[in-house]
């Protein structure tokens, strides 16, 4: 008994010490998932590797398989235009043929999920607007136009879940207007709408949205230097525009079915959001963007600036920006499905270039093409 209580009071001493007589100090224990993403997104835009393309003189993008589509010349030499599709897969170094296509087809335009193209076939009385599958070689006709109603065709652009396409048709039957043409690639059903209140003549695109209800249209009236664009939406009584404002060249691009992203006048990255009416800056300077198909990186060039930098959208935001390469003012960029790659092309010179339209441009000599892997 006496020993018992003797073990017990050692132990009160021991308590007794540390509350009162000792130095109390507090370890901090690191949060390692903290720490790992922190490390992952220092990583996010760490380059790896870059290739450089053989010579070609289109690009259209990223293929479902997650290789590059174009039109590749037959050798370096050579200044003449091949018209069927090559596919080009790592390590990017020798094409493969893809589809042929008619060497009447223009305007072509690949889906954002590299599954479907389409293009402009012109014979000598009329002209039709064609689907091309990529996967199984079929092909839609969309619509086709009589080439004597003094109308032309200006643009086609896809939506970014692919199942929509757009165009605009400019004159035509229903002259002194313009006309939207809308395709749903899952239904198969097509629609045309008049586009009235807006100078026809001057109208230089148009982009759908992925619910097909929304129009981003662009605009460029001969007596004046700004292009304008346009939020339209689609209704039973038509075309309704919703939102107007000043752009400094280049495409909208639709973030959501309510919110786009455009640059302003004054080089400022813009995002809009009709559900309130907002209208946010997000970067200064901004030459040229391109975001990925799941709208959470974007790349993007600066004015009177060789370098090329990618980014994480977070809200109204851009982090983790990073320099990605180095020595080339961007024509249009793309990012691969799965946002690991980035297919660059450009031209090292000091003049300033235009925006990218929805068709590819065709490449001239002195433009490279690049991957960047991360």
């Amino acid at each position: 008994m006496k020993q018992r209580h003797l073990i017990v009071l050692f132990f009160l001493v021991i308590m007794a010490s540390g509350c009162y007589g000792g130095r109390s100090e507090t370890i901090i224990i690191p949060d390692l998932e903290e720490k790992d993403a922190e490390e992952s997104h220092s990583q996010l835009f760490q380059v790896k590797t870059i290739y450089s393309l053989p010579s070609l003189t289109q690009l259209f993008g990223w293929s479902f398989s997650d290789s590059v589509v174009g039109v590749f010349r037959e050798d370096e030499s050579s200044e003449s235009l091949q018209n069927d599709l090559y596919s080009l897969s790592a390590p990017y170094e020798k094409p493969e043929l893809l589809k042929e296509i008619d060497e009447n087809t223009f305007n072509l335009a690949m889906s954002p999920d590299g599954k479907k193209m389409v293009g402009l076939t012109v014979d000598s009385v009329r002209a039709s607007l064609n689907l091309f599958s990529l996967t199984n070689g079929n092909k839609t006709e969309i619509r086709d136009f009589e080439l004597n109603n003094r109308g032309y065709f200006q643009d086609v652009a896809w939506s970014n879940n692919s199942r929509y396409v757009s165009y605009l048709m400019i004159g035509g039957k229903d002259r002194n207007h313009a006309t939207i043409g809308i395709y749903d690639t899952a239904s198969g059903t097509h629609r045309k709408y008049s586009l009235d209140g807006v100078e026809y003549e001057s109208l230089t695109g148009v982009t759908i949205s992925d619910n097909g209800k929304g129009l981003l249209i662009t605009s460029w009236p001969h007596a004046r230097q700004e292009f304008t664009i346009f939020m339209g939406k689609i209704t039973e009584s038509g075309i309704t525009i919703q939102y107007k404002n000043q752009i400094g060249g280049g495409k909208p691009v639709w973030l959501t079915n309510d919110q786009f992203m455009f640059i302003g006048q004054g080089e400022t990255l813009y995002e809009y959001d009709h559900r309130n009416g907002e209208l946010s800056s997000l970067l200064e300077k901004v030459a040229t963007f391109k975001l990925s198909n799941d709208r959470k990186k974007i790349a993007y060039s600066l004015y009177d600036n060789d370098t090329i930098y990618a980014g994480r959208l977070q809200g109204k935001n851009i982090i983790y920006q990073e320099p990605v390469y180095q020595g080339i003012i961007p024509i249009d960029m793309y990012w691969s499905p799965t946002s690991n790659n980035l297919l660059i092309y450009g031209r090292k010179q000091t003049s300033s270039i235009q925006g990218p339209s929805s068709a590819a441009p065709i490449i001239h000599s002195s433009d490279q093409a690049y991957i960047v892997e991360f």
